[in-house]
C-alpha cells in the first residue's frame, strides 16, 4: 500500500511538472539529494503513518437484499484508514531552479486535492478518490523532523494522503460464500405446484495457468441462460438462484484461450471451483 501511494504520486508529479521521467523522482532519505549530481529532481520521503481521525476505522459493512423467498446478508469488515505524511523537497543546480520545481509541484497538488481512483494502482481502488491535502500542521514538529533527519532545514511541501488498509478483503469472499450457501442456511423455494425447489449457486475463481495468479475481467457465460458475469479483482465470480443440475460455463478474456467446463451443482455447500486459463501464444 505505501509503495503504491508513492508510485502514484511519482507518476502524477512527473506528468504535471517540468520533470520528464519518473527516474527524476527519488524516494530515499532526503540527505541523498545533498550529494546528488542530478540537474533536476524531486524527493518524496514518507515520514509518518497514523490512524486517520477524519475517517471511520471500525465496524462492519452489511449489505442486505432479497433472493426470492429469503433475505440474504453479505458481511465484511470496513477498511481501516490511515493518514500518510510525506515531505517533498526539490534539488537543482541553482536555488531558483529548486524554487521553480517546488512551485509547480505545489500548484499541481493544490489543483488536484484528490487522487482520482482511475489513476490508482489496483490495490488502492474500490473506495473512490483518495483525499490529498497540503498539510498546514504536520503531525511532527518541523524542526524536530529535520533534526531527526540530520540535515539542514530545506524549503519543502508537507503532504498528507488518506488511504485504506483492507486486510480482510481476500479472506472474506470464500468464507462468506460458504456460510451463505451452506446446507444449514439453504431455504427451498416453493414452485406453483407446491413442490420444493432447492436453490443453489455456482461460484468459481479464475486463475492464470502459468502463474496461478487470479484473473479479473474474465467474462463467464452460463450456457442455456442469459446469465453472464465478470470476475472481480480476486478472479471470483458467482451465479445465484439456480436449480440443481449440470451446467456448462464458457470463459473468455482477451489475451487468453477461451475455455468451457462442466459443473454439477446439488444441494450441498457452494465451494468455489478453481478454473485455469492459458495465455494465448
Amino acid at each position: 500500500m505505501l509503495n503504491s501511494i508513492l508510485q502514484t504520486l511519482g507518476e502524477m508529479l512527473t506528468s504535471g511538472t517540468v520533470l520528464t521521467s519518473t527516474e527524476q523522482i527519488d524516494f530515499s532519505h532526503p540527505a541523498s539529494l545533498e550529494n546528488s549530481n542530478r540537474d533536476l529532481s524531486l524527493n518524496l520521503y514518507l515520514y509518518d503513518v497514523r490512524i486517520s481521525k477524519k475517517m471511520p476505522n471500525n465496524g462492519r459493512q452489511v449489505e442486505r437484499h432479497f433472493d426470492e423467498s429469503r433475505q440474504v446478508a453479505e458481511v465484511c469488515r470496513a477498511p481501516s484508514w490511515f493518514d500518510v505524511s510525506i515531505v517533498i523537497t526539490a534539488r537543482d543546480r541553482t536555488v531558483l531552479g529548486e524554487h521553480r520545481l517546488l512551485s509547480e509541484t505545489l500548484l499541481l497538488l493544490m489543483r488536484s486535492r484528490v487522487l482520482r481512483e482511475e489513476f490508482l494502482t489496483p490495490d488502492l481502488r474500490g473506495h473512490g478518490n483518495l483525499s490529498l491535502s497540503v498539510t498546514g500542521d504536520p503531525p511532527i514538529d518541523i524542526g524536530s523532523l529535520w533534526s531527526s533527519l540530520s540535515i539542514s532545514i530545506r524549503p519543502a511541501i508537507y503532504l498528507t494522503v488518506t488511504i485504506p488498509f483492507n486486510v480482510w478483503r481476500k479472506a472474506t469472499v470464500p468464507l462468506v460464500t460458504e456460510r451463505h450457501f451452506g446446507v444449514k442456511d439453504s431455504v427451498p423455494a416453493i414452485s406453483k405446484s407446491g413442490s420444493k425447489i432447492q436453490r443453489v449457486a455456482i461460484a468459481g475463481i479464475v486463475k492464470n495457468t502459468l502463474s496461478s495468479k487470479p484473473l479479473k475481467r474474465v467474462q463467464v457465460l452460463l450456457q442455456g441462460t442469459e446469465k453472464s458475469v465478470i470476475s472481480d479483482e480476486q478472479g471470483y465470480f458467482i451465479f445465484e438462484n439456480l436449480t440443481s443440475g449440470n451446467y456448462i460455463l464458457h470463459l473468455r478474456r482477451f489475451g487468453y484461450q477461451s475455455k468451457s467446463c462442466n459443473v454439477f451443482v446439488g444441494g450441498g455447500a457452494c465451494i468455489p471451483k478453481e478454473i485455469l486459463l492459458m495465455p494465448s501464444l
